[in-house]
């Protein structure tokens, strides 16, 4: 699998389906997944927490990237990241367990809260 782009510095709509070389600039993955919130610009807000620590790690791991002259394509911000890293552990999900095709459709629309389904 090769390496994500982190963004473009237009940050104009790229969004693609699996298997099309995703770039971060598209519609959010995530968002679509799981029915996010729709915020303008095609993307939606994810809904999800994560733990304070990581969080953290994540804010510095960007700044560090953004900063590091020897990063060919630093990403141009945190979501841009973050979009590029679920998509890649999307795609790694659908070839380990989908033969490399997207998953089917979800029967609803949201996700339930609470204990995992299963």
């Amino acid at each position: 699998m090769s390496p994500k782009p982190f963004g473009d510095k237009d940050d104009g709509a790229k969004g693609a389906g699996a298997g099309s070389g995703l770039t971060t600039g598209g519609s959010s993955i995530l968002g679509k997944l799981i029915g996010g919130q729709q915020v303008p610009g095609g993307k939606s807000k994810v809904p999800a927490y994560v733990n304070n620590e990581l969080l953290e790690r994540l804010r510095d791991t960007v700044v560090a990237l953004q900063r590091n002259s020897s990063v060919e394509v630093p990403p141009v911000s945190l979501s841009a990241f973050v979009e590029a890293a679920i998509a890649s552990a999307v795609e790694e999900a659908e070839e380990q367990y989908n033969d490399g095709d997207r998953f089917p459709a979800r029967p609803n629309a949201k996700l339930k809260t609470g204990p995992p389904v299963g």
